[in-house]
């Protein structure tokens, strides 16, 4: 008897020791799992030169990571670097250079100068306090174009250059719940919209309209684009000659009542109609790995990016 019980005992010891061993691996298994789900956010911090010239790399902050933003490397001819603002003409939070911060999201921190006083050779781009402005209460950036043309920060509906904004129909300046060819409403087929047709003028009043294919042709012609996320949202950076940038959210598109690909692509109405085949218009499209001018139909929803004339 003696000697079954013992062996008896020791298969239960052996089966406590499995269920622990198991127990613990399990454990360890969790704990990596909870330790995974709950890694730092890291966070992107985009140097503008906003009138300057060098360049600067992006600096990467970790989530609650008190770290000292990189030193100043920009230089401008006539003017003394002050420290950086969120916003390009100042209004926004500011910081000195080298301060410490500890980041909560993606930012763009732009350069901020001071003039020195005198009057040095003039340079092929504006100084910083003419790169942007705002009319009738909406912000624009010069990019440096050829055209001059400036380029809205925001999207129509929006309030933040992240934010995707209002969808409108080609040739309708009104949002609606259906985008379908039976509900479209504008019949007419001309070159380019008319100020009345155009959802831009429509909402932000005069002077700030849709861009025509070739102006949105220029920007990409001119400007260095790039795949970015921006306060977790994905979209593209169009940094100009000059230095300074907007940023396009990847907004996807409206279609019957659904929305689509919103964060893959972005697809935004110019005020050109393709003339040879009147049912659809020119837009500016992109996605994480290309980007040009394309066509659609006109019945479907799309974000609008306005822009206006040279502005004093």
């Amino acid at each position: 008897m003696q000697d079954i019980s013992l062996k008896y005992n020791f298969k239960f010891f052996r089966m406590k020791r499995s269920i622990f061993l198991l127990f613990a691996i399990v454990s360890v298994a969790v704990m990596i799992a909870i330790s995974g789900c709950n890694r730092p956010e890291t966070y992107t911090v985009i140097f503008n030169p906003n009138g300057g010239t060098g360049t600067m790399e992006s600096q990467t902050f970790t989530e609650g990571e008190a770290l000292a933003l990189t030193r100043n490397a920009f230089t401008y001819e006539g003017y003394t670097f002050t420290g950086w603002n969120t916003v390009q003409g100042g209004s926004g939070a500011s910081y000195t250079d080298q301060q410490t911060i500890t980041a909560t999201a993606d930012m763009t921190l732009y350069a901020q100068w001071t003039s020195n006083g005198t009057n040095p050779t003039p340079a092929p781009t504006p100084g910083p306090q003419s790169t942007t402005g705002t009319l009738n209460g909406h912000d624009w950036v010069d990019l440096g174009l050829p055209s001059g043309t400036k380029w809205a920060t925001c999207n129509v509906g929006a309030s933040t250059p992240t934010d995707y904004g209002n969808y409108y129909a080609w040739g309708e300046t009104t949002t609606k719940s259906l985008y379908t060819e039976d509900n479209y409403t504008y019949s007419s087929n001309p070159t380019t919209l008319p100020s009345s047709a155009d959802a831009a003028t429509a909402n932000w009043g005069s002077g700030w309209r849709m861009p025509t294919v070739t102006e949105m042709q220029e920007l990409i012609d001119n400007c260095t684009v790039t795949w970015t996320t921006q306060s977790g949202v994905n979209g593209q950076l169009f940094t100009g000659p000059n230095g300074n940038s907007i940023f396009l959210p990847a907004a996807g598109y409206r279609y019957y009542s659904e929305f689509y690909e919103a964060s893959y692509y972005g697809l935004y109405w110019s005020s050109s109609l393709i003339t040879d085949e009147t049912v659809f218009a020119w837009d500016l499209s992109f996605d994480s790995g290309d980007y040009g001018v394309d066509g659609c139909y006109r019945y479907f929803g799309r974000s609008v990016r306005p822009v206006c004339v040279s502005q004093n």
